[in-house]
């Protein structure tokens, strides 16, 4: 007769054991993940904080260097007869001299310390990217439309500059006009665009004559959609957008040339710059971030802007981003 041996359990101690390396293993394991996550929130944090310093300031630059754009125009803000200004509050709705007075104000200029966390604010005025021409049939002064090529944007409620390139008519004083845009329709021929101004033209332009979209722009600081500090961006005939979350305060310094020979000597503040902002060649501006989120550092982090150093109340991150920008349009200008 074959003998079965008796089954045998585990001890209360075997499994007390078991549990106690268990409880280890698993300790181990949370940590990692723990230490893991806290990594993975300050790295994503910093690289959040580096992509939007990078383009808030490339964005900035871009319009920056646009500043004082006329085209194949000479601008001179004491003598602006060469310009026909044809921009008024019957042609323009909503018409405000600070955004559509393109002659009378400066093409750049900026308050000190108005702004949220007594942060700058900055305004920048002249020509958008791009050109188009002027093609055939030529339209008189008084046939309120031009014909253009097809490589532009240009729509209605836009500002446009015409300007005259070629030779100058003694006879025609204006060598440019600044001209309010009811509507765009194609043209006679597919690559061709007809453009319906708000007022009649100073001349007929004729095929040695050039387009500019104009555009005001500010930049400002404000609480955003996320109740978060953030930076604006608005033109003359839109509504302030945001543009990047998590800037805290920016703080803008103006190049001025004193001496006349295109460099700056000094980087001042905007109530420091003088009557006029005519001598500034460059802007220096200097951005704070924050990280989105908070709790990513593990203590609060002292950080230095503008000459002060502070201990926040909270624990994200933060990073100040400077860069100094050249105005291509009073650089190596007359």
């Amino acid at each position: 007769m074959r003998r079965f041996s008796k089954q045998m359990g585990i001890s209360l101690v075997e499994i007390l054991v078991a549990l106690v390396i268990s409880l280890f293993l698993l300790a181990g394991i949370v940590q990692v993940y723990v230490g893991n996550k806290a990594t993975f929130a300050f790295t994503n944090a910093l690289a959040e904080i580096q992509e939007n310093g990078r383009f808030a300031l490339d964005s900035m630059s871009q319009d920056l260097r646009l500043t004082n754009q006329w085209g194949c125009i000479s601008f001179n803000p004491a003598d602006t007869d060469n310009i026909n200004d044809a921009l008024n509050a019957g042609n323009v709705t909503g018409y405000d001299t600070d955004f559509h007075d393109f002659l009378g104000e400066e093409a750049i200029q900026g308050t000190n310390d108005t702004g949220l966390n007594g942060s700058d604010t900055l305004i920048i005025r002249g020509g958008k990217p791009g050109q188009t021409n002027v093609e055939a049939p030529f339209l008189a002064a008084t046939d309120q439309r031009i014909y253009t090529d097809t490589i532009n944007t240009i729509g209605a409620g836009d500002l446009i500059l015409v300007a005259r390139c070629g030779e100058n008519d003694l006879l025609i004083e204006a060598e440019a006009d600044i001209l309010p845009v009811t509507g765009v329709v194609p043209g006679t021929t597919s690559d061709q665009r007809l453009i319906s101004l708000g007022a009649n033209k100073s001349q007929q332009f004729e095929n040695d004559a050039m387009v500019i979209e104009l555009q005001t722009v500010t930049y400002s600081i404000g609480a955003g959609a996320s109740g978060l500090p953030a930076l604006f961006r608005q033109e003359f005939n839109g509504a302030a957008q945001e543009l990047v979350e998590g800037v805290q305060s920016m703080q803008v310094l103006y190049g001025i040339d004193s001496d006349n020979d295109q460099f700056p000597n000094q980087y001042v503040t905007s109530n420091n710059v003088g009557p006029n902002f005519q001598n500034v060649v460059s802007v220096r501006i200097m951005l704070l971030l924050q990280s989105i989120d908070d709790f990513v550092a593990d203590d609060p982090q002292v950080y230095s802007y503008n000459g002060v150093t502070t201990t926040p109340a909270d624990r994200r991150l933060r990073q100040v981003f400077t860069t100094t920008i050249a105005l291509r349009n009073r650089i190596g200008s007359s």
